[in-house]
This record gives C-alpha cells, sequence and structure tokens, in this order.
C-alpha cells in the first residue's frame, strides 16, 4: 500500500471540507424527512395527538 504526504495545513483543510459536507448531508436528510411528513400529513396519513387521545378516551 502507497501512502501520500501532505502538508500539516492541508490536512486540516481536508478534515474541515469533510466535516462540512457531513453537516450538509446531515441537513439534507433533515429537509427531507421534514418533506416527508409534511407529505403525510396533508394526505392524512397521520393525526394530530389530541384527535388520538380523544380516540382513546384520554
Amino acid at each position: 500500500m502507497n501512502t501520500v504526504t501532505i502538508k500539516k495545513d492541508e490536512y486540516q483543510r481536508l478534515k474541515k471540507v469533510d466535516k462540512s459536507f457531513g453537516q450538509f448531508l446531515e441537513y439534507f436528510e433533515y429537509a427531507k424527512n421534514i418533506a416527508e411528513a409534511r407529505e403525510e400529513a396533508r394526505s392524512g396519513k397521520i393525526i394530530s395527538q389530541e384527535k388520538l387521545f380523544k380516540k382513546l378516551g384520554l
């Protein structure tokens, strides 16, 4: 296996880019989940807690 030598400041920059990209992916997943939840709410697949409690008699 070959190794590549890079400068310390370049390594730190790459780590920062990797962290930023990871945060972007987390945000994208979060936004996608919100969009899916909104679609489920619009289509009537979910009900509010208040309605659920009333149906359960609580």
